[in-house]
């Protein structure tokens, strides 16, 4: 899912980010693209809008820029499978731009002439009115699409009231024969905004508010901004993630509610496929795409100082950071994969729990030669401190384990059989000292008589 842009004026184009439109100046058909990205996340968002539009009620989408509220809003509008009229808000726009207005006059002359010496005229004149785009669609039963519609002024939207809830438009028209018009039963509104503290946007009437429910629309999950790249790009999936991941820790880091977003993921992804570059720290093409896409818009957006340098740093740790997770995750499982069978008792060996900690600690060495080498913050340092400590417990945890399980296996094991061929007594039978644990801090156990 992800926020397409639009033509102002003129005839609208075939496809919208996987929404297809068979598109005139006035209305649509919204059909479902290809390439649209439905993940559990998003499908859950639509079906909720659904179930509130289908019985009546008006769905606002709210949220930051680049969240996808204007694609999510065609995909609902094409689900509800009826002509669609697209409103953009704009400070500039009236009443009138959305309802009608008087377009001129009509004049009606009589002339008498049935006495040839008499001249007899009369003359009608009438306002005449067109209808503009809303009016056309609660007439016929449209599904309006009001993008950004607090970026209209409030007193442009006040139509909307009567609509939401009367179901009557009334018409301003001194000229019309009725001064108002029935709502279609069939009509449904979508509208979409941002945030109030964004330049340009104004402040809507609680009232309106009152008449539609507001859906929270942020940043999607990872999951779902990782598909929509490799949807919409050439890239290959382990490329796709990096550079979600850099997107992600940048906003978190930075940016907040207003750092970047899919936007930024899918034009650095559509760059290096154009430049035939590699999502790499050592590639420069890809360092100055970052740069280039990121730095001023964070500079401007970010509560913090941001400098060049810091943007470069972050983008390196991350990287750093996410290309060695997959080589840690596979060499944590590769050894507790290692298992064997003996073929006299098969009873079954585990990995030297000394092999566990001497690679845990590898990896925690390894760890630390990245954040020395790199300008990492301290956030991003306790980060991955932690995630490796937590694996280092877990193979020293491993290590216990597996002695104790061993001992277990000796203590109950009765087919034992020693030099002699005679059974071991069990008051006197101990268990072989486990493997040296010196060089590894551990406590060697001892078993406790029968």
């Amino acid at each position: 899912m992800h926020e397409a842009p639009f033509h102002r004026g003129g005839s609208m184009p075939k496809a919208l980010n996987g929404i297809s439109a068979q598109a005139t100046t006035s209305d649509f058909i919204p059909q479902p693209g290809a390439d649209f990205v439905a993940t559990a996340a998003v499908q859950e968002l639509t079906n909720r809008a659904l179930a509130y539009i289908e019985i009546g009620y008006a769905v606002h989408l709210s949220g930051p820029a680049g969240t996808g509220k204007t694609t999510l809003a065609l995909h609902i509008a094409s689900r509800i499978g009826r002509r669609c009229t697209l409103l953009h808000g704009d400070d500039e726009l009236r009443g009138s731009d959305l309802l009608g207005k008087d377009a001129g006059y009509r004049r009606q002359s009589v002339r008498d002439n049935y006495v040839s010496s008499i001249l007899k005229t009369e003359e009608t004149v009438s306002l005449m009115w067109s209808n503009n785009r809303l009016t056309t669609a609660c007439e016929q039963g449209h599904t309006v699409i009001y993008d950004e519609f607090t970026r209209s002024p409030a007193a442009a939207n006040n139509a909307f009231l009567s609509i939401l809830e009367e179901g009557i438009l009334s018409i301003p028209s001194s000229g019309q024969d009725k001064n108002f018009v029935r709502v279609h039963p069939d009509f449904r509104a979508i509208f979409t905004s941002n945030p109030e503290e964004y330049v340009g946007v104004h402040k809507s009437q609680d009232a309106l508010l009152d008449r539609m429910i507001t859906l929270e629309v942020s940043h999607q999950d990872r999951e779902t901004e990782i598909a929509i790249v490799q949807a919409k790009s050439n890239r290959p999936p382990e490329e796709v993630a990096l550079v979600v991941d850099v997107i992600r820790t940048v906003r978190e880091k930075f940016g907040g509610k207003n750092g970047p977003t899919i936007r930024a993921a899918l034009a650095i992804a559509r760059i290096l496929d154009h430049r035939k570059a590699v999502v790499s720290w050592t590639d420069p093409v890809f360092v100055a795409t970052c740069k280039d896409v990121l730095f001023y818009n964070l500079m401007r957006q970010s509560s913090k100082t941001v400098t060049s340098q810091d943007l470069e740093a972050l983008i390196r740790s991350t990287l750093l950071a996410n290309q060695n997770r997959p080589a840690q995750d596979s060499r944590i499982q590769s050894l507790g994969k290692n298992v064997a069978s003996t073929t006299k008792d098969k009873v079954r060996r585990e990995p030297e729990p000394s092999n566990r900690l001497d690679a845990s600690l590898d990896l925690l060495a390894n760890s630390l030669e990245v954040v020395n080498a790199t300008n990492v913050p301290d956030t991003v340092v306790a980060s991955n401190t932690f995630k490796v400590a937590d694996v280092a417990l877990a193979a020293k945890n491993d290590a216990v384990r597996s002695v104790l399980e061993k001992k277990a296996d000796a203590i109950n094991c009765t087919d034992e059989v020693i030099e002699n061929g005679t059974a071991r007594d069990n008051n006197s039978r101990r268990l072989p000292r486990p493997p040296a644990f010196e060089t590894t801090g551990l406590a060697i156990a001892t078993a406790a008589p029968k």
